[in-house]
């Protein structure tokens, strides 16, 4: 009889597991995933948001009077933007505009309505820096990558020359500014 004991015990720890098993809640069902809607999440009102390089050195600073951050696009729209970056060797680029909207991490700004950016030059030889204006309706700014682009008419000043074209691309790594459609340009002489 001894010798049954442990088959009934195994029998009855058999059925204890079949019910534990049996009465278990099943995995939850995956929850709903909610997609936010086209809502603003958060304001600000008079604004200045800095941004710094990993050694420490500002990289930009965005201005505004009024901005709204979309949840679902993680889109902020600035009304009266102001935006100042460095780059490297520290010459700065100023743009505003009307309204701008920035993506999530700040490395786009797209410049809508009286756009205007102006880049310190790097300086060459004994001349002064020199600046380059770009005046558009619309204006994207890649601003990590240090790149401009259009698709509308632009106006650029440099000096007292001017140039006017239908679009632009303009790689300020690479020193590269390639204007579209029909340019008209102003040359100036240069100044002894």
């Amino acid at each position: 009889m001894l010798s049954f004991v442990p088959v009934i015990l195994m029998g009855i720890l058999a059925m204890m597991t079949y019910w534990l098993v049996k009465n278990t809640p099943s995995q939850l069902t995956p929850q709903q995933i909610l997609t936010p809607s086209h809502s603003i999440d958060y304001y600000l009102k008079n604004f200045s948001v800095k941004s710094y390089q990993p050694d420490g050195q500002l990289h930009s600073i965005i201005y505004g009077e009024k901005a709204k951050h979309f949840a679902d696009t993680l889109v902020l729209e600035i009304t009266q933007p102001k935006l100042q970056t460095f780059d490297i060797h520290q010459n700065m680029t100023r743009a505003s505009a009307n309204q701008a909207f920035t993506n999530a991490d700040g490395s786009e700004l797209q410049l809508l309505g009286q756009a205007v950016v102006v880049r310190e030059l790097p300086k060459q030889g004994e001349r002064p820096n020199e600046q380059l204006e770009m005046r558009s309706e619309f204006l994207d700014f890649l601003i990590d990558e240090d790149k401009l682009f259009t698709h509308e008419p632009v106006e650029l000043k440099k000096g007292k020359s001017s140039f006017r074209a239908l679009g632009l691309d303009y790689d300020n790594t690479k020193m590269v500014l390639n204007l579209k459609g029909q340019v008209h340009a102003q040359l100036a002489p240069k100044a002894n």
